[in-house]
């Protein structure tokens, strides 16, 4: 690991710790139709589950009583590469009405007419992978898909006005880089809130259970990333492996010069402390604007 760069000292950096303040919620339960070689559902197991208007109701009011600021919606994909958001839109606008939690999703593919009343049902952003490699898509997936049905979903959902910050997936490819570079470029077609960068997660019980990006990989998508967004934050994203990988990676980020990193492991929260950098903790989804009164509390000081 190189030493900090003087250039860093005073550097503004943005931690994100949503895990009881910006609960993520499975509308689909356990239930994927695509079974994608990294995951096999299993990321959905630990998630809180609604699958109805009245279920998403009742849970999100009881997780608002309890102090979260706002949830993610988010599930399995059908065989289309979808994730059935809309099904849901009732709740979201009793939610939206009865509460001030602000809701996000992960959507998959949508159109302009869904982006459209997801808008309107009070829905703030969406968060959608974007991948660059066709062959991948098909390969891990188990979709067959084009570039264009991404940047058409990726167009729907900015001109729709909603928050978009596109995520792209560093080592989906089986560990390897595989259109990374590709899908920031088919990003640049919008104006997004953010860019998330991500990594592959290694999942027990999954065909990539032993498979880890390595971490200089991530160092060249994110440098790329912030060279090509200059006027956009750059984060890291909460999935970006595990282990001692984990925390490599998170410094990787901090001497690249992202915005912002979600779920820092409390060493890299020591590391941005002793290295002079200024520090903001915050209990939303790392793809939002921070705001002040999603303010937490420095948890190495707890």
């Amino acid at each position: 690991m190189k030493e900090i760069n003087p250039s860093h000292y005073g550097k503004k950096i943005n931690f994100f710790i949503t895990s009881d303040t910006f609960p993520s919620i499975s509308v689909t339960g356990d239930l994927c139709s695509l079974m994608c070689q990294h995951c096999r559902g299993k990321l959905l197991q630990r998630l809180i589950h609604a699958t109805t208007n009245k279920e998403l109701e009742r849970k999100a009011i009881l997780l608002h009583r309890k102090g979260a600021k706002g949830i993610l919606l988010t599930g399995g994909c059908d065989e289309r590469g979808c994730v059935p958001i809309k099904n849901l839109i009732p709740a979201i606008k009793r939610l939206k009405e009865k509460t001030d939690l602000v809701i996000i999703a992960h959507t998959g593919f949508i159109s302009p007419g869904e982006a459209g009343l997801l808008k309107n049902s009070g829905l703030d952003g969406i968060g959608f992978d974007v991948m660059g490699d066709m062959n991948s898509v098909s390969e891990v997936y188990g979709l067959r898909v084009s570039q264009k049905e991404y940047t058409d979903s990726l167009q729907a959902i900015s001109r729709s006005g909603l928050f978009i910050f596109p995520h792209v997936c560093v080592g989906i490819h089986f560990g390897k880089l595989s259109g990374e570079y590709r899908a920031l470029e088919m990003i640049r077609t919008i104006a997004p809130t953010a860019v998330i960068i991500t990594g592959l997660m290694p999942i027990a019980g999954t065909p990539m259970e032993k498979i880890k990006p390595d971490p200089s990989d991530f160092e060249t998508v994110l440098k790329k990333a912030i060279l090509m967004f200059p006027h956009t934050p750059v984060l890291l994203g909460c999935a970006h492996s595990s282990g001692k990988d984990r925390a490599d990676i998170e410094k990787v980020a901090l001497l690249c010069g992202v915005s912002g990193i979600a779920a820092p492991a409390m060493n890299t929260i020591k590391f941005a402390e002793k290295n002079g950098f200024e520090i903001n903790f915050y209990g939303t989804c790392c793809g939002l604007i921070p705001d002040e009164k999603m303010k937490l509390k420095n948890p190495s000081e707890s």
